[in-house]
């Protein structure tokens, strides 16, 4: 399991179940502390968005100011 999904399932975001199969099953679905974050990670999302050309421009320009 990577780092990101074990801190995910430790900080109880994520809900983690493992099936005594051969192989082991593992399966993940969010919690319902997971799922509270639909709307502000949507609301990240369309701001992220919006300002894509101003951080692409941002980026560029400290790109030419390290050459």
């Amino acid at each position: 399991m990577s780092v990101t999904l074990q801190s995910l399932v430790r900080d109880g975001l994520v809900a983690r179940r493992v099936e005594a199969t051969v192989p082991p099953a593992v399966h993940y679905r969010l919690t319902e502390l997971g799922l509270s974050l639909e709307t502000p990670l949507a609301a990240l999302r369309d701001w992220a968005e919006t300002h894509m050309p101003e951080i692409d421009r941002s980026n560029r320009l400290a790109e030419t100011r390290q050459m």
